[in-house]
């Protein structure tokens, strides 16, 4: 539905100066974004969840408010406008900015969507190899409302839905009456983008509701994620032998640190088998195919029926990486492996083609048998929705 940014003004001033890009229409739908962020709230109400995604933050007079209770989005809040409007009379007409963390994946049409925003901002400078933050944040703040920030290692994006966003820029630490290096303002539809190192004061033109999207660049974020994927595979090969090691104290010899010879050898095995190769490639593949969303939708879990139709959706882009005799598939944040099939490439093109076929037809095997092969591949790509179904009645 969404419009996309001209994300080409961004050429000349990515990972040097922040800008403002302009855009035909919001990168998400408004209504669907408040009601994701009235869903995210709700269990927030009763109290504040630890380590819970979505996180939901109600900020303040320069502070996260630890349970802001009936200041939060419920069901008497029925758009977004009224709801600011309640919170700022309680509030006495202070400013205030509400924060929720990685919420899109319970929403796929929403997800979908604000990949599809990013995606020409990607074409442009690749694809994430690191996760993305999303945050889908509302109210009327000023810029005391959040207080000064740095982010050292993250690129940042703000997309109004509704309202208007005002970021402003120092290049060091701001100092109480000092005149920002640069005022930047967006409305809906447009686009703040700002580099990594600088400091920003950030406040809403009026009652706000957008997407915040912050882009790892820094490569201390880089080592902690392969160091992440290495010590996947080493408990994987472990397994219950995976415990924390208890040594001999005083040491003894070589033979004291044993255990952790033992972890040092899967780790040096993991890298020098290829395994933490593939592991890395797989990881990518799948965060390419999300735009780097993630958390990303769980997989839906509707049977495919020999009568059912399905093509291509076109929407979500699918990746196939060869690993000798297997292939790794990737699409919509999914990553999966499979024997290399011989009739793949064919299924391909006719899930391709101009007019949806039965699955029947596109799973017939020698002798009109089913091919139980290319009956799973579809079955799971129809759960990870790379297909769309046209369900015929009985």
């Amino acid at each position: 539905m969404s419009a996309p940014i001209d994300w080409s003004g961004l050429q000349t001033h990515w990972r040097r100066r922040a800008c403002r890009l302009a855009g035909a229409a919001p990168a998400l739908d408004p209504a669907s974004a408040y009601a994701l962020v009235r869903r995210a709230a709700e269990p927030f109400r009763a109290g504040t969840r630890f380590l819970a995604l979505p996180d939901v933050r109600f900020y303040v007079d320069g502070g996260w408010m630890r349970a802001p209770g009936d200041l939060l989005p419920g069901a008497d809040d029925a758009d977004a406008a009224g709801y600011v409007a309640r919170v700022r009379a309680r509030l006495d007409g202070r400013g205030f900015q509400l924060r929720v963390t990685q919420p899109l994946f319970l929403d796929y049409a929403l997800w979908a969507q604000a990949r599809e925003a990013l995606a020409g901002l990607f074409e442009r400078f690749g694809q994430p190899s690191l996760a993305l933050t999303a945050e889908l944040w509302l109210g009327e703040a000023d810029a005391g409302t959040l207080g000064p920030r740095f982010e050292p290692a993250a690129a940042s994006l703000r997309l109004p839905l509704l309202g208007g966003s005002e970021v402003r820029c120092w290049r060091a630490r701001p100092r109480a009456g000092g005149a920002p290096a640069r005022v930047l303002r967006a409305v809906a539809g447009e686009a703040l983008y700002w580099p990594e190192a600088g400091w920003v004061e950030e406040a809403d033109l009026g009652p706000t509701l957008g997407l915040a999207v912050s882009v790892p660049v820094g490569g201390e974020a880089a080592a902690v994620a392969v160091k992440d994927v290495l010590a996947e595979l080493v408990d994987a090969e472990l397994g219950e032998q995976a415990q924390v090691a208890m040594l001999d104290f005083p040491p003894r010899g070589r033979a004291a640190i044993a255990p952790l010879q033992q972890v040092a050898a899967q780790m040096r095995a993991a890298v020098a088998g290829g395994d933490l190769q593939r592991a890395l490639r797989a990881s990518w593949a799948a965060r390419a195919s999300a735009a780097g969303l993630e958390p990303v939708p769980a997989p839906r879990e509707e049977p495919l029926a020999p009568a059912d139709r399905v093509g291509l959706d076109r929407r979500s882009p699918l990746l196939r990486l060869a690993d000798g005799e297997r292939e790794w598939w990737a699409v919509n944040g999914h990553a999966f492996s499979m024997p290399v099939h011989p009739r793949v490439d064919a299924l391909l093109q006719a899930l391709q083609g101009g007019a949806p076929a039965t699955v029947a037809q596109l799973c017939a095997g020698p002798r009109r048998r089913v091919d139980p092969g290319l009956l799973a591949l579809l079955q799971r790509l129809h759960d990870l929705r790379a297909i769309q179904r046209e369900r015929v009645p009985a």
